[in-house]
């Protein structure tokens, strides 16, 4: 185990989420990268209970590994809001896509063990690529996270209007999953925004 790689992890409880500073959110209310994967992989295992008590067939533990590293190159990255692609024109996603894969690529290669290298490299290639089950559970996670942060924001405070453009596009782009219970949870969160 290298220390580098230690240190880049326990960075990420020291960088903030940039997309909620993008929507005026305070910078001492705004949560870390590190809070943010603790609450996707969270939300993540739920689901893949979820999904395997309805009778599917799911690696939870796949499931769990990929939520909880799917963050891991903004330890040297930062976090790259959408809000900042905008700058970079119609390449800007592919461009954050190649910075976060090198930043990637770095950080596990901090690992000596060859076996983990290619264990968490194949995990961050299935969730980039988003084609298995698995993958498709952590990015609907990773999106449900947000909703239940939004709500968050709100009861401290903040008016729906800061953040209801990211409401609604991350609430479109749920509604398109393909994972069912999914619509569990984002039936929760609907409720919870009315309720405000």
């Amino acid at each position: 185990m290298s220390s580098d790689f230690i240190s880049r992890l326990s960075r990420l409880k020291l960088i903030p989420r940039t997309g909620w500073i993008s929507h005026d959110i305070s910078l001492e209310d705004v949560e870390s990268v590190a809070e943010h994967s603790y609450s996707t992989s969270t939300i993540a295992m739920l689901l893949a209970d979820m999904e395997t008590s309805s009778g599917r067939q799911v690696d939870v533990e796949r499931v769990l590994r990929m939520a909880l590293l799917h963050d891991l190159a903004e330890g040297l990255t930062f976090d790259i809001s959408k809000a900042y692609l905008q700058y970079l024109g119609r390449s800007g996603a592919a461009i954050k896509r190649r910075v976060e894969q090198a930043a990637w690529s770095h950080t596990i290669q901090s690992l000596r063990s060859r076996s983990l290298r290619i264990k968490y490299a194949e995990l961050q290639s299935e969730f980039d690529a988003q084609e298995t089950f698995e993958s498709q559970i952590v990015h609907a996670a990773d999106k449900l996270d947000i909703l239940f942060q939004t709500i968050a924001y709100h009861r401290k405070g903040y008016p729906r209007r800061m953040l209801a453009d990211l409401w609604k596009s991350t609430d479109q782009s749920l509604s398109r999953c393909k994972v069912p219970s999914v619509k569990v949870l984002l039936k929760i969160a609907v409720q919870l925004y009315k309720a405000l």
